[in-house]
């Protein structure tokens, strides 16, 4: 048996899956180096003020980790205003507290047998998650996730490649750079890529988002829009 892992069913195959010792250890390494809030943490409340291309939008937030998140930008149209809300929501649950063992643990951890551990990819080795909602991997590299890849049932593929981390007070890591590449749901096309910069600030002994700088293509131009957080007010 590779790795000295236990055989696990395969949702919905009739097959079986080895969950990889050495792969489960890669993974875990990694999760436990990312910066996540405490576990009774209740969210923060901050103003925002969203710049889209020159355009200052002010208003509030209000963010519950795994629960809610509430924007309201008043004279912003509705489409924009979600769009904040989104990648709020989005940043919270990647910082939300998760202990291994409920999230990734729960899977079957296995490397990818279709790459040669001989010749060694620059991002690190992919490890593949199996039996969960999503068909999901990991590229892993210095103890350190460098690509997230998802298939998001019916809609489309998504690759986030990890440019650079920075450090937490805590010496934890939080990804304060990358890119987000979407793909038609065959892989075979390019439908959208998102550049995102992320800057934090120390409250009342928590990391709180700062900033959130998103670039992104549209209509042959490249458009810059920037979340800027202040007056934060922890909650709970």
């Amino acid at each position: 048996m590779k790795g000295g892992g236990t055989v696990k069913p395969s949702v919905g195959t009739g097959t079986t899956l080895v969950d990889d010792l050495a792969a489960r250890r890669l993974v875990k390494e990694a999760h436990s180096r990312i910066y996540k809030w405490p576990a009774g943490f209740g969210g923060y409340r901050a103003d925002v003020a969203l710049n889209d291309e020159g355009r200052i939008v002010n208003g509030t937030v209000r963010l519950v980790p795994r629960k809610d998140t509430t924007v309201e930008l008043p004279g912003a149209e509705p489409a924009l205003q979600e769009w904040v809300r989104e990648r709020l929501w989005t940043q919270g649950m990647h910082l939300a507290f998760s202990p291994f063992e409920e999230g990734d643990g729960k899977y079957v951890l296995s490397f990818d047998l279709d790459e040669d551990p001989a010749m060694p990819h620059p991002r690190g080795r992919r490890v593949l998650l199996s039996g969960g909602r999503l068909d999901s991997w990991y590229r892993i590299k210095d103890q350190h996730y460098t690509q997230i890849g998802r298939i998001t049932p019916m809609t489309e593929r998504r690759i986030n490649t990890i440019e650079r981390y920075d450090l937490a007070p805590d010496g934890k890591h939080y990804s304060s750079h990358y890119v987000m590449t979407y793909f038609t749901l065959d892989g075979q096309s390019i439908i959208g890529m998102e550049s995102y910069v992320n800057e934090y600030a120390e409250v009342n002994g928590v990391w709180l988002p700062l900033r959130r700088r998103v670039s992104f293509g549209e209509r042959g131009f490249v458009k810059t829009r920037e979340i800027e957080m202040s007056n934060h007010e922890v909650l709970g």
